[in-house]
């Protein structure tokens, strides 16, 4: 008696865009960040609920004043657009260097993915887990502090283009970090002044003209007046000029992010 012979299957037609491809390594990474959630969401938005109240405590009785209340409230979006920031860069960097030192960074590009697939698993899947981790520290500034929203849908612009910048930064250092101390070196000497000189503190019109000049290159602030115009109203810069720099710089970050990822540069080895 012959056992019935399987009809052989035929390969499966991946098509212009590996959309499975894609989806798969993009819940991978997304899961990779949740699953270490008390690290990577309950650390930052506890980190800057303490920075907000020590700011709160830090005016005292002036507080309550009107200065005082609007210091608060100019710094309360800023703090909450750099939890957002840090995340999505954090996500990409240490999600790249991890698979590089451990050796399987080959079994992500073992797969049919292109370059441009690669990019935008990584940088997709960054976004949204910053994304995740902004939603409560908004909420806490929101429900604790009062501070207002004033456009949620641009809100919600700057800060996905925002992370996606970040992301796709992110991106360029895993590439190009050999170790840990070239990635921590990154957000020290980096991500962290660039931030902090960004009109996160203080208003830019503030700073020295030359000073002030400089800040506005930096399209981090862009990204962080820009979330404070939709919360609070104001800004030092038309709101769409920002969402065009922001935009402008995610595009040229994702062009090199997709020729160095094709290139194979410090992937391969």
């Amino acid at each position: 008696m012959s056992l019935p012979v399987a009809a052989p299957r035929r390969p499966r037609r991946v098509g212009r865009v590996n959309w499975t491809g894609l989806a798969t390594l993009y819940w991978r990474e997304l899961r990779r960040v949740l699953r270490e959630w008390l690290e990577t969401v309950a650390g930052p938005v506890f980190a800057a609920g303490l920075y907000l109240t020590v700011f709160a405590f830090a005016l005292g009785g002036a507080r309550n004043s009107a200065e005082g209340a609007a210091v608060l409230s100019f710094i309360l979006p800023g703090l909450a657009m750099f939890t957002i920031l840090e995340r999505a860069a954090e996500s990409t960097v240490f999600s790249i260097v991890f698979d590089k030192l451990e050796g399987i960074i080959s079994d992500v590009l073992m797969p049919p993915l292109t370059a441009s697939e690669l990019v935008a698993a990584y940088a997709l899947a960054a976004t949204s887990a910053a994304l995740i981790t902004g939603v409560p520290v908004v909420a806490f500034a929101v429900l604790v502090f009062d501070m207002g929203v004033a456009a949620p849908a641009l809100a919600l612009a700057f800060a996905a283009g925002g992370a996606l910048m970040l992301a796709l930064t992110g991106i360029l250092v895993g590439l190009w970090a050999a170790k840990w101390d070239h990635a921590a070196a990154f957000f020290a000497f980096l991500l962290i002044p660039l931030t902090f000189l960004s009109g996160l503190f203080a208003p830019v019109e503030a700073l020295p003209d030359v000073l002030e000049s400089v800040v506005r290159l930096n399209p981090i602030f862009y990204v962080i007046d820009g979330f404070r115009a939709a919360t609070l109203g104001i800004a030092s810069a038309p709101p769409m000029a920002g969402l065009a720099v922001v935009a402008a710089a995610a595009l040229a970050l994702w062009v090199a992010c997709d020729r160095l990822v094709a290139s194979g540069w410090r992937l391969k080895p």
